[in-house]
């Protein structure tokens, strides 16, 4: 087995139990990994306000630490002084998913690093949910031309997990095929840049880093982990993973409420 020195890791469901928390289990096999000169990269759908403290928790906020953000849009230091690697969602893209939220009645917004910003006027409790647990305030927008000097990365429709399901279903082929479209959480779809994924940030960083594919590992449970699960030399399903990433993966570790991504790091970074 090649060693791993790089290893890209989801926060929720895969990092956190589902109390939101890091384990004592967890963060020490983090820490352990880091010490050894095993980078540890935290990789979410999130953006930077939604892995501050988890990255503090961890105590991995360096320049020479790294972290990947909105679903692979942004891979950078920690510290927020260097980006590796920059993928924003095209303009063109943004107005299409624009008018397909619009035609479906769904709730819309865009993510930069500081906030989230929308046209729409009513949202519902999962928009709350989602801007609270990343740290985001939300901002209201009276015309679609105030967006164009946002920096923001992505969009996201958001609202219950049968709307998703149907959405998700309904996305025209056409916009299919020139966005990255995927699930983060049940109750949310993203519209992204083709090529912004987890994988290819991660894969990104690592030859950045001199770390060949075959020393990377992933850990993830969600349908926006996949592509980093098949692009790792190890790619590991958590045991709550959804089948697309347990039918993906190498191997299986244990669920998020069971010290998965330890028992993980502990067996293949580690050695123990």
């Amino acid at each position: 087995m090649n060693t791993i020195k790089l290893i890209s890791i989801d926060i929720d469901g895969t990092l956190l139990n589902d109390n939101r928390e890091i384990t004592p289990a967890v963060k020490k096999a983090v820490q352990e990994a880091t010490a050894k000169g095993i980078y540890v990269v935290i990789t979410t759908g999130r953006p930077a306000t939604g892995v501050k403290k988890v990255l503090s928790d961890l105590e991995l906020i360096a320049e020479d630490q790294y972290v990947i953000t909105h679903n692979g849009g942004v891979a950078r230091s920690t510290d927020h002084a260097n980006d590796v690697y920059h993928e924003e969602l095209p303009w063109d893209l943004f107005e299409e998913a624009l008018t397909f939220a619009k035609e479906k009645k769904a709730y819309l917004q865009v993510e930069s690093d500081e906030y989230a910003y929308t046209l729409n006027r009513e949202s519902n409790v999962f928009v709350a949910q989602e801007n609270f647990v990343v740290q985001l305030p939300l901002k209201t927008v009276d015309s679609v031309d105030e967006l164009k000097d946002v920096p923001f990365v992505k969009a996201m429709i958001i609202g219950t997990e049968d709307d998703m399901d149907r959405i998700q279903a309904a996305v025209p082929a056409d916009l299919k095929e020139r966005a990255n479209v995927v699930r983060s959480t049940p109750n949310n779809l993203e519209f992204m840049n083709k090529i912004a994924s987890k994988g290819n940030a991660m894969l990104a960083l690592a030859d950045k880093l001199g770390i060949k594919q075959e020393e990377t590992m992933a850990i993830g449970d969600q349908e926006n982990d996949v592509t980093m699960i098949k692009a790792a030399g190890i790619g590991v399903a958590m045991g709550n993973a959804v089948p697309l990433i347990k039918n993906a993966a190498d191997v299986e570790t244990t669920d998020n409420n069971h010290d998965g991504v330890a028992n993980a790091i502990e067996k293949y970074a580690l050695g123990k």
